[in-house]
């Protein structure tokens, strides 16, 4: 048993002389409903959900070790091309899984490129094979345990009784992990190295199944209450009984979450959408759990349990963002920057000192561009800087300290260092077209504000132990990918990394984006050692003249058109060194080309497939 279950107690009866003969027996409490079945099924799906969660973490375990002896043996070797072939070798059997299992889409090559029915109408994207496999076995278990494993020789009302208590059970089980995924702090995510996009594939796919449950389950109740007293008998209940007038409120919550959270719904209207998401949730949780709570059914731990998780992710977020941009004598601000190429750069500078990671992720809060609602971005870059540089470099964009706020003074020049972050945020619909439009238009295209910063989030997958890293950005994809370009240079020069060749593929549209990343790559550049590890290939895929151009050393070429990726792929395999790491952040389309192309490769070389995307 994993959770404690509440006291198996049958709800009385409005009529407490009613009998299993009379017609409104079943339409009451636990009456009919198998409950010891009902608490083998809830014990099976934790245990297979518990089993689920051990088989991936060995798996981590097993990885993470795999790649803490590669670095060492290398570390302990000369680390040259020729020591690190034994590490290149795929296995018989794991090139296989990785091919046709755990990096392949369901058909062909869509995961992440939206379906469209229109220009304008998406609905959403594909899981990978192994996400379907693991969807389709829980949703056919809780379908079998609500339809097939039922005792179709009782009698009709006893029959649908137990369905009720069946689905009403599964569902509100359901709802445990459905609220554990749905959250940042979730305990799986650093557990298992898996992303919050992919629990989040996952948790959609709970919801919809716990709104179908919830359904049923009322339906359940409705017919036998119609057979036993008609729809005015209905009526007076729900007028009547708290019990099932909650009941009633959560399922019709549940069901206008499911109006609108189609993806043509939610894209169209996602500001709004989420405020009534986060509404609607709290509401289905008050409700179900009064709707347990009045007569203490044997569920009512469940409930208590999805509440716990969601109050606890809450509070961490709260408690993130008020000590990291919040002290005694000062307060986060917000510097953000107008780019060419529809883009702004916001920079944070933060109260307090962080040190982050390559591939890490960060939730934004701009009150006077958004209100209260919070946005995921990459972290493009992290330094910390002097404050008394700080305040120069204000002075020199115009910003003098006589012509700043009183707070804008004070933290321009309390504290001896600060840290600054930055990202690059591309302008399209709500809150991104909002901030640029203001920033546009300020003096200098220039705008201090307001803003929280929460995290870091991410960062589970660092590269120092792979011998070759292939680095492919799509748009402002690149704030990814520069995180780890800069520390795999960084770790070369100090022989701290097994890493002896890094490529970075940029695709952008126009080359004014190009400048989006130019002061990042100007120190990048500049970095000792970076010739004998780096190569960076940009490609622009609308320019307006032929702009091939090659560094001196060729480490660097901007192309015009789009980039062929088996062809750059077989060009990298062919020089790599050790085992390689392929990470991919962009546009839906663009990772699903790179993954065909890593696939194509996986039984040449060992090679992980690393990617990193925001589904909404």
């Amino acid at each position: 048993m994993f959770i404690p279950r509440g006291e198996n107690v049958k709800w009385n009866a409005e009529n407490p002389n009613d009998t299993p003969d009379d017609i409104d027996y079943y339409t009451w409490g636990l009456n009919g409903v198998n409950q010891w079945w009902n608490t083998e099924f809830s014990k099976g799906l934790f245990t297979t959900s518990c089993i689920l969660v051990l088989f991936f973490f060995s798996i981590r375990i097993a990885m993470d070790a795999r790649k803490h002896l590669r670095l060492i043996v290398l570390m302990s070797t000369d680390n040259s091309p020729r020591s690190q072939r034994y590490w290149s070798k795929p296995g018989n059997l794991t090139w296989k899984l990785k091919k046709y299992l755990w990096y392949a889409p369901i058909w062909k090559h869509r995961h992440n490129t939206e379906i469209q029915l229109s220009k304008a109408i998406t609905i959403g994207t594909l899981p990978t094979r192994l996400h379907a496999v693991i969807l389709t076995i829980y949703v056919v278990s809780n379908v079998i345990y609500c339809t097939l494993l039922l005792n179709y020789g009782n009698p009709k009302p006893q029959l649908v009784a137990e369905f009720r208590g069946r689905t009403g059970t599964l569902a509100v089980v359901n709802m445990v992990p459905l609220f554990l995924l749905a959250g940042r702090n979730n305990i799986l995510i650093p557990m298992l190295n898996i992303s919050f996009d992919t629990y989040n594939i996952i948790h959609r796919c709970l919801g919809r199944l716990v709104v179908l449950e919830s359904v049923a389950h009322t339906t359940a109740w409705l017919i036998n209450k119609v057979d036993a007293e008609g729809f005015p008998g209905v009526k007076e209940t729900i007028m009547h009984s708290e019990f099932i007038l909650y009941g009633f409120i959560a399922v019709a919550a549940f069901a206008l979450i499911l109006i609108i959270t189609p993806s043509p719904v939610r894209h169209a209207f996602y500001e709004t959408f989420l405020v009534f998401h986060i509404g609607l949730a709290i509401l289905v949780l008050y409700t179900v759990w009064m709707h347990l709570k009045i007569d203490n059914l044997p569920q009512l731990p469940y409930i208590m349990l999805a509440i716990g998780f969601w109050v606890f992710d809450r509070t961490v977020r709260f408690i993130r963002v008020f000590y990291r941009n919040i002290t005694t004598k000062s307060i986060t601000r917000v510097k953000v920057e107008a780019l060419d190429g529809d883009a702004s750069r916001v920079t944070f500078e933060l109260a307090r000192p962080w040190k982050f990671k390559p591939g890490q992720h960060v939730y934004i809060y701009l009150p006077t561009i958004a209100y209260w609602q919070s946005h995921p971005f990459s972290l493009a870059w992290s330094s910390e800087v002097l404050k008394q540089e700080i305040q120069s470099k204000l002075q020199d964009e115009g910003y003098g300290l006589e012509n700043l706020p009183m707070d804008e003074k004070k933290m321009a020049v309390v504290g001896p260092s600060a840290t600054q972050m930055s990202l690059l945020i591309a302008k399209r619909e709500g809150m991104t077209k909002n901030l640029w439009e203001r920033a546009n238009a300020a003096p200098n295209r220039t705008m201090f504000l307001r803003g929280f910063v929460e995290g870091p989030y991410g960062g589970m997958h660092q590269l120092e132990s792979y011998g070759t890293a292939l680095l492919f950005a799509g748009g402002i994809g690149i704030t990814h990918q520069l995180g780890y370009v800069r520390q795999l240079v960084e770790k070369y020069s100090i022989g701290a990394c097994a890493t002896r060749k890094v490529t970075l593929v940029w695709v952008v549209r126009t080359a004014d984006q190009v400048k989006w990343i130019e002061p990042y790559m100007r120190e990048i550049l500049s970095m000792d050692k970076r010739r004998d590890i780096l190569k960076v290939l940009v490609y622009i895929t609308r320019p307006k003249a032929d702009i091939t151009q090659v560094s001196p050393t060729g480490s660097v070429e901007l192309r015009p058109g789009r980039p062929n990726f088996d062809q750059i792929m077989d060009t990298e395999i062919q020089d790599s060194v050790g085992t390689i790491a392929a990470t991919v952040c962009g546009p839906g389309a663009f990772q699903d080309s790179v993954r065909a192309a890593v696939r194509k490769q996986l039984h040449r070389v060992e090679m992980d497939f690393l990617e990193e995307s925001f589904t909404w």
